[in-house]
C-alpha cells in the first residue's frame, strides 16, 4: 500500500503541470470559439469547418513527433541523461518539415471542403480559415517537440507556465482582431486564427529561450548540436506508427464535423460546441496519460519491466477516478457550458443535449489514449495503430453515418459514433496490455 501511495504521489507531481499544459491547448481553441460565437453564429460555423484540415493534420503531427517523448524518456530512465539533447536536436528539423507539409495541405482547404460536399460559401469561408491556420503549423511543431523533450526529462513546468501566458495573450489578441479594436480591422472568424498565429510565435520564442538560457545545457547535451537524417531513423520510425494512429483518430472525429455540416448550420455549430467542451475534459485526462507514458518510458529505459506494467495500471486508475468526476460535471452543467459559446437559444438547447450524452464516452476516450501512449513507450509501436484503424475507420465513421442519416438520429447519431468508436479501442488496448504483462519480458533496447 505504501508503494502504491508513493507511486500515486510521484505520478501526480508529474501529471498536474501536464494537465494544465494540455488543458491550456484546448482553452486556446475554446477562447477562439467563444469569441467568434459571440461575434456571429455563422462565423462559428466557418471556424468549425475551416479548422478541419489543420485539426486533422495537427494530431498527425503530434504523432509523428511522439518519438521525441519516447526516446527522451527511455534515455532518461536508462541514465543516459547527457544523450537526451541529441534527440531534441534531431527532432527540430523533422518537426519543421512536418509543419511545412501541413501548411501545404491547409492551403488547399477550400477545394478539400468542396470535395467533402460543403456548400460553396461555407467552403470559401472555411478555406480562408484553413490557409491562415496552416501558417502557424511549423511554429506549433517546434513548440510541440521541445515540450515533449522537457516532459521526457520530467520537467513539464516550463511548458505549463508558457501555456498559461499563451492563453492570456490569446484573449487579448482575440478581442483586438475579432472585434477590431485599437485601429485594427474587424476580422471576425479570421481574426481568431490570426490570434493563434501570434500566440504560437510567442510560444516558440519562450520555450526555445528556456531550453537555451535556463536549462543545464551541458547536463542534457543541448550544447552539442546533432544533425543527420540517418541519425533520426528511430525517431521517425516511432513517429510513423503514432502519426498514422492519431491521424486516423482525428480524421474520424473531424469527419463528424463534415457530417454535421451536411445536417445543417445549427447542427454543425452545436457539434463544434460539444466537441470543444468534450475536448477540454479529455485534455485533463490526457495529462495523466502523458505522465503515465513518461513513467512507463523511464521504467522501460531502466529495464524494469515490473514497473513498466505497474505504472500503466496506477495511471489508468487515477485517470478513471478523475474522469468519473468529469463525466458527472459534464452532464450536470451541459446547458451552462453550451451557453458560454453562443446566445442562440436553439443552438444552446441542441448542444446541451449532445454534451450530456457524450459524457458517457469520456472515460473510454481518455483511457484508450493513456493505454496507447503507454504501449508505445514500451516500444509496442504498431498494435495501437491497427486498433485505431479498426475502431475509427471500420466502426466509428460508418456507424455515425448510419445512425445520423439512415436511422434519422441526426445530431445524436454523431454522439452514437463517438461512444462506440472510443469503447472499442479502450477494450482492445486494455486486453493488449494484460497480454504483454503476462509474457516474459525481454531486455529493453534503448536507442
Amino acid at each position: 500500500m505504501r508503494q502504491l501511495l508513493r507511486d500515486m504521489r510521484e505520478l501526480l507531481s508529474l501529471a498536474w503541470p501536464v494537465v494544465i499544459s494540455r488543458t491550456g491547448i484546448l482553452t486556446l481553441s475554446i477562447t477562439d470559439t467563444v469569441m467568434v460565437g459571440h461575434y456571429a453564429s455563422e462565423h462559428l460555423a466557418y471556424v468549425g469547418i475551416g479548422m478541419v484540415p489543420s485539426n486533422i493534420f495537427i494530431l498527425v503531427m503530434i504523432g509523428l513527433l511522439m518519438g521525441t517523448s519516447v526516446l527522451v524518456s527511455n534515455r532518461y530512465g536508462a541514465g543516459k541523461v547527457e544523450k537526451t539533447g541529441e534527440i531534441w536536436w534531431l527532432s527540430l528539423p523533422w518537426g519543421i518539415l512536418i509543419g511545412l507539409l501541413g501548411f501545404v495541405l491547409c492551403a488547399f482547404g477550400e477545394p478539400l471542403l468542396l470535395l467533402s460536399g460543403q456548400t460553396p460559401e461555407l467552403a470559401e469561408k472555411g478555406g480562408r480559415i484553413s490557409f491562415i491556420a496552416g501558417l502557424s503549423l511549423p511554429l506549433a511543431a517546434i513548440h510541440m517537440t521541445t515540450g515533449f523533450f522537457l516532459e521526457g526529462i520530467r520537467n513539464p513546468r516550463p511548458g505549463m507556465v508558457i501555456m498559461i501566458l499563451a492563453n492570456i495573450i490569446n484573449i487579448g489578441a482575440n478581442y483586438v482582431l475579432v472585434f477590431g479594436l485599437f485601429g485594427f480591422p474587424e476580422l471576425g472568424a479570421e481574426g481568431s486564427i490570426w490570434a493563434t498565429f501570434v500566440v504560437r510565435l510567442a510560444q516558440v520564442f519562450a520555450i526555445l529561450s528556456y531550453v537555451w538560457f535556463f536549462l543545464d545545457r551541458a547536463k542534457y547535451g543541448v550544447n552539442r548540436p546533432v544533425w543527420g537524417w540517418r541519425k533520426g531513423t528511430e525517431l521517425r520510425r516511432i513517429g510513423y506508427a503514432s502519426g498514422v494512429s492519431m491521424g486516423v483518430e482525428n480524421a474520424a472525429f473531424n469527419a463528424l464535423a463534415l457530417f454535421g455540416g451536411l445536417l445543417g448550420t445549427m447542427v454543425l455549430a452545436a457539434h463544434v460546441i460539444t466537441i470543444n467542451v468534450f475536448a477540454l475534459f479529455f485534455m485533463m485526462g490526457l495529462g495523466f496519460g502523458v505522465a503515465t507514458s513518461v513513467s512507463v518510458g523511464n521504467a522501460y529505459g531502466a529495464g524494469d519491466m515490473a514497473r513498466v506494467n505497474r505504472w500503466a495500471w496506477v495511471g489508468l486508475s487515477l485517470q478513471t477516478i478523475i474522469m468519473l468526476v468529469g463525466a458527472v460535471l459534464l452532464y450536470v452543467f451541459a446547458s451552462f457550458a453550451a451557453g458560454l459559446f453562443t446566445t442562440d437559444e436553439a443552438v444552446i438547447k441542441l448542444a446541451a443535449t449532445m454534451i450530456g450524452y457524450v459524457s458517457i464516452a469520456l472515460i473510454f476516450d481518455t483511457g484508450q489514449s493513456l493505454l496507447a501512449m503507454s504501449l508505445r513507450a514500451r516500444r509496442d509501436t504498431w498494435f495501437p495503430t491497427l486498433v485505431h484503424i479498426l475502431s475509427y475507420i471500420v466502426i466509428m465513421i460508418p456507424l455515425t453515418w448510419y445512425a445520423s442519416f439512415e436511422l434519422g438520429r441526426g445530431a445524436l447519431g454523431l454522439i452514437d459514433g463517438i461512444i462506440f468508436g472510443t469503447l472499442t479501442p479502450f477494450t482492445l488496448l486494455a486486453l493488449r496490455y494484460v497480454y504483454l504483462n503476462r509474457q516474459s519480458a525481454p531486455e529493453a533496447d534503448i536507442a
